[in-house]
Formats: structure tokens, C-alpha cells, sequence
């Protein structure tokens, strides 16, 4: 049990310092400006920005990793994200302990 916590808390953890991409953005159900994004890391990626806490969010419940945003930061990420998988590319956002950048990329 304490093994499947760490390996939990590693993969939780190697996102930092690490580039996301993105290849996929869907609703979050029926909230309008909150996305779930297809990386390819295996935690689960949402982009918020219509909650009381707006950002980029990693991982879930407890132990997710929260990148707090302005409301228009995070609208702009939202529409790069969606701009840059509109034109059929990729979108990767570089984070360590905040989110670095982010662009289009292949």
C-alpha cells in the first residue's frame, strides 16, 4: 500500500518541470468555460475558468497541483489552447512550479 502512494505521489509530482501537450480539449461537463485536456501525461488535466479558483489544474482531489490564474490569463491560455488545436497542432505549456509558457507546437 505504501508503494501504490508513492508511485501516486510520483507521477503526481514528475509533472513539474515538464512540457504538457495538449492534443485534446473537451467540456467538462456542463460547465462552459472548464475543459478537460488530453496530455500526454496520465494524470488528469483540467483548465479552469469558471470556478471560484481559476487555472490549470492537475491530478485530482487532494493531491492534484493547482497553477492559480487571472480570469484573463486564464481565458487567453483557454483560447491559445483552442487556436493552436484548431490549426492541427499540438499545444505545449511548460510548468515548474508556475506555468513558464506555453505555445502552439507539433
Amino acid at each position: 500500500m505504501k508503494l501504490f502512494f508513492g508511485l501516486l505521489i510520483f507521477t503526481v509530482f514528475s509533472v513539474s518541470a515538464e512540457e504538457i501537450r495538449v492534443s485534446r480539449m473537451t467540456k467538462d461537463g456542463p460547465l462552459e468555460r472548464s475543459f478537460v485536456l488530453k496530455t500526454n501525461i496520465p494524470n488528469k488535466v483540467v483548465i479552469d475558468c469558471q470556478s471560484f479558483i481559476q487555472g490549470l489544474r492537475i491530478g485530482e482531489f487532494e493531491e492534484a497541483i493547482n497553477y492559480l490564474l487571472d480570469p484573463e490569463e486564464c481565458e487567453g491560455l483557454q483560447g491559445r489552447i483552442r487556436s493552436s488545436l484548431k490549426k492541427g497542432n499540438f499545444h505545449c505549456i511548460d510548468v515548474d512550479q508556475d506555468i513558464r509558457s506555453d505555445r502552439s507546437c507539433i
